[in-house]
């Protein structure tokens, strides 16, 4: 008899392992949907319609919308093709484990057939923490790039206005030099003329980060790239969410759906041990022949300028071979790695929330500092700047450096700021939504008008 001759024996077995196939394809994250009912939706409806009547525009044509960030988040948890995808995976692990069930084989005629079935169903669970994972990274990733656009706004706005500072301290300069002044000389003006130039290519760099933030912005929603997203003009807020570190590290442990995955592969490779025992054959299908285990990369380890322990990816082969009690052995080995994962799994997480909340901590208090450094500066810009115009005794050198040290204490600030609502958003995405961040405010702008540009 052929090593295989036994899925041709009456048993179900062969049509057993063609449907767990398409197990295990994804693993991890609850979300957060809550703040983004009522208006918040009937005004993204408004303007996905607005999108899908324009959803095969001529080349020549941008649709452009405006999006707050509630809009921004339903809109990415409608239609992002990442999700598609997980929601895709989860249908084929659900329609799997039915088919399983539905199966009608007495235990007598299949003893491994009961088995596949408490496996297919924790695969379902895999697949569903899978989902969540990915509309956590969404929430996370598009989050992270509308304030983005927020932050290089900001910095944009610091250098335009050193560049408008400078460029009427150089011309008061030059005018005061063919004027005779005693206080101005030529090597102050081309001095001045530097710091001007220097400034212009700082502000044409902050343009087009923003420009590059909005394109990112637009990817994180999962729109194409017909479509030019902006967002409302306003500054960046200053985050009043405190987080407790303790609470942080528990919610990340609970709530995480990478351990949920971790858990659920575990237990299924426990599941593999009683499975290898319902066959007397030499040679038996793991779980591992009808699922793509290996679906999801795993992190490496990095060891030069930036350190970062690597994830253990799970291990199980398609086939098994030797005598029953060698079969249960070698899948009692691979069982005993999967909990070794677990554990590696939880200690990363544990390191990720714990490394989220210490790059808050640092941000939040650098934030008071930056911010009365940021408003000193700019007082003392603006007392000199005056005397210097008003023709007092006030040399340009005095008036330029004050001018720049005041828009680098200003961009430090804007810096600082943007690192702590980066830090509470991860912590919302390390926590799997368990901690609230408080970063989508309850406001919904109006409607905007969805426009047709020509090639702009």
């Amino acid at each position: 008899m052929r090593s295989n001759d036994w899925f041709e024996i009456g048993s179900p077995a062969r049509r057993v392992g063609k449907r767990v196939r398409s197990l295990l394809r994804s693993l991890a994250v609850p979300l957060v949907a809550a703040g983004l009912a009522g208006a918040a939706q009937a005004q993204t409806a408004h303007k996905f319609a607005s999108i899908q009547d324009h959803a095969a525009p001529p080349a020549c044509v941008v649709i452009e919308v405006t999006f707050t960030l509630p809009e921004s988040l339903h809109l990415a948890l409608q239609r992002h093709p990442r999700l598609a995808a997980q929601q895709a995976s989860l249908a084929s692990a659900q329609d799997a484990s039915r088919a399983l069930d539905a199966l009608k084989i007495p235990t007598l005629l299949d003893r491994e057939l009961p088995v596949r079935r408490q496996q297919a169903a924790l695969g379902v669970t895999a697949a569903s923490a899978g989902l969540e994972r990915v509309e956590q990274d969404t929430v996370y990733a598009v989050t992270r790039t509308w304030f983005t656009v927020l932050y290089a706004r900001e910095q944009e706005r610091v250098a335009r206005g050193v560049v408008d500072r400078l460029s009427a301290t150089y011309d008061a300069a030059q005018k005061q030099l063919k004027a005779g002044a005693r206080d101005v000389t030529a090597t102050d003006v081309n001095r001045t003329l530097v710091y001007l130039r220097l400034a212009e290519t700082r502000q044409v760099q902050a343009a087009e980060g923003v420009q590059r933030a909005l394109v990112a912005l637009r990817e994180a929603i999962g729109l194409g790239p017909e479509v030019r997203v902006d967002v409302p003009a306003g500054p960046l807020p200053e985050p009043q969410a405190r987080p407790d570190r303790t609470e942080v590290v528990a919610q990340a442990q609970a709530r995480r759906g990478d351990l949920v995955q971790a858990n659920t592969f575990a237990d299924i490779v426990c599941l593999e041990v009683d499975a290898q025992a319902t066959s007397l054959l030499k040679r038996m299908e793991t779980f591992a022949a009808g699922a793509d285990i290996h679906s999801r990369p795993v992190p490496q380890e990095m060891y030069n300028n930036e350190y970062r322990p690597g994830a253990v990816a799970p291990e199980m082969p398609t086939l098994l071979a030797g005598s029953r009690h060698e079969r249960m052995k070698r899948a009692r080995d691979l069982h005993a790695r999967a909990v070794a994962v677990v554990d590696v799994t939880r200690n990363l997480i544990v390191l990720e929330a714990e490394d989220a909340f210490l790059r808050w901590e640092e941000a939040s208090r650098e934030v008071p500092k930056a911010r009365e450094a940021a408003e000193t500066g700019a007082k003392l810009a603006d007392d000199l700047s005056k005397d210097f115009a008003a023709g007092l005794r006030v040399r340009v050198e005095e008036v330029v450096n004050a001018r720049v040290l005041a828009s680098q204490a200003r961009a430090q600030y804007n810096e600082f700021l943007y690192r702590e609502i980066l830090a509470l958003a991860d912590l919302e995405r390390v926590t799997a939504g368990g901690f609230c961040a408080g970063l989508i405010g309850p406001a919904i702008a109006r409607p905007q008008q969805v426009q047709g540009s020509g090639g702009k």
